[in-house]
């Protein structure tokens, strides 16, 4: 029986050979869990090598038992990610220091179907990397009725996924675990996929793992791509997502924005500037999906850029009265272009993610009119504010070509410098 499946603010769909050739080809070590062995991933691995152009190295926690301590993990030291079945089991302590120092070292994690009982040699593996514990079948093992993908670039070109395996039920989720993909059967629901921004690496995980799923094409590329995202590599066909809600200190119908391969930003028409941008992903929208009078949506990540001035956008002159109006915004080839009337002027600005994923480009293109445009730029203690076509005087920018013409404005997050 087909299982109906709702599609939430999915990423536009990309090509369908996702090999990219613009940095070395990821290692991925695709490790076997303890009551598996390489051959039962044998249809992940090949789908991975053929769409995304992975190196992958094969490695099974059998095969390592039995080879000896240090050998059969010797492979993980040199990948760039590793994908897990479950869990590794009872290594010997050479392999079990060598995973050890995979998981510790800032490398990245994909996990299928784990359980915290399959890591004994990582004893606080549910809270510290999984972000929850495993408990008793969901529903009874009914299958499920709906499974929602919610908006993350993982998602790219995947319309569909639909099953009628049982999973277990995973709760709570921790805090910082941003929940991607929900089944539900009747009014209960169960998250299926969430990923985690860990200081110590990125991490993502998906409850199914059974073979039915390993060999499905949507999985496949499910999985590639959160091979790239939890890599930090751009994901082909990624495009912004984009909704209208009621954000975090903001006013209603503030913006959220998700660029691909980008930051996230909250733009708020009524304030008349971008509140916050945060290096997360797109928000947790399903308070405010589940009643209309629901906590407002969630994001995760850390603001780097602020701003508070009413209206920093005026005509005429830094201290006019201002008049600022908001006429909407399309999408362009993908980007959010912003339409406002400011003192008579038109002005479009299109957002794009900067030279990296810890950057926003604004690019304003300005109508004709006679009254020259202010910006106030206000002081960022984590950015810098780079403006390039405005006349900037310390926090002031003024834009007077009467022809009009275009601006822009790159918010770079300054590095962190350890204590």
């Amino acid at each position: 029986m087909r299982r109906a499946l709702t599609a939430m603010l999915l990423f536009a769909a990309g090509a369908t050979t996702l090999v990219t050739h613009a940095a070395q080809p990821l290692r991925v070590a695709i490790i076997a869990g303890e009551r598996s062995s390489s051959d039962a991933l044998a249809p992940l691995a090949q789908g991975l090598t053929n769409a995304f152009g992975f190196t992958i190295v094969p490695v099974s926690s059998a095969d390592a038992r039995s080879s000896g301590a240090g050998a059969g993990y010797a492979a993980v030291r040199d990948a760039d990610v590793a994908i897990i079945k479950g869990g590794p089991g009872a290594l010997a302590r050479g392999d079990a220091a060598l995973l050890r120092d995979f998981i510790h070292s800032g490398k990245a994690l994909v996990l299928l179907g784990a359980t915290p009982a399959a890591w004994p040699t990582e004893t606080d593996f549910a809270q510290n990397i999984l972000g929850a514990k495993v408990g008793a079948p969901f529903a009874a093992g009914v299958p499920l009725t709906i499974i929602n993908l919610f908006a993350h670039p993982i998602f790219t070109g995947v319309s569909r996924f639909e099953t009628d395996e049982p999973v277990s039920l995973y709760t709570p989720l921790a805090d910082d675990a941003q929940m991607i993909m929900e089944g539900t059967v009747g009014e209960a629901t169960a998250p299926l996929a969430w990923v985690r921004r860990r200081a110590e690496g990125r991490m993502a995980h998906f409850v199914f793992a059974q073979p039915r799923a390993l060999a499905d094409p949507n999985y496949q590329r499910m999985i590639g791509q959160a091979v790239l995202w939890v890599a930090q590599r751009p994901i082909p066909g990624a495009q912004a997502a984009v909704q209208r809600t009621f954000m975090p200190d903001s006013y209603p119908g503030s913006i959220a924005i998700t660029l691909p391969n980008g930051p996230a930003v909250c733009l708020d028409p009524v304030r008349g500037g971008i509140n916050y941008i945060w290096d997360g992903d797109f928000v947790d929208l399903r308070p405010r999906w589940i009643t209309k009078q629901g906590e407002p949506p969630r994001y995760f990540g850390a603001i780097f850029y602020l701003e508070k001035e009413w209206q920093p956008f005026r005509a005429g002159s830094p201290t006019a009265p201002p008049d600022f109006r908001f006429r909407g915004y399309t999408l362009q080839k993908g980007l959010p272009e912003f339409h406002y009337e400011i003192g008579g002027r038109q002005v479009h600005e299109t957002l794009s993610a900067g030279r990296d994923a810890q950057s926003l480009l604004r690019r304003f293109r300005v109508g004709p009119g006679k009254s020259p445009l202010w910006l106030n730029l206000e002081p960022q203690s984590k950015a810098d504010v780079i403006v390039l076509g405005l006349e900037r005087d310390g926090q002031l920018g003024s834009f007077s070509n009467s022809a009009g013409g275009e601006f822009t404005i790159e918010i770079r997050r300054k590095a962190v410098v350890a204590p």
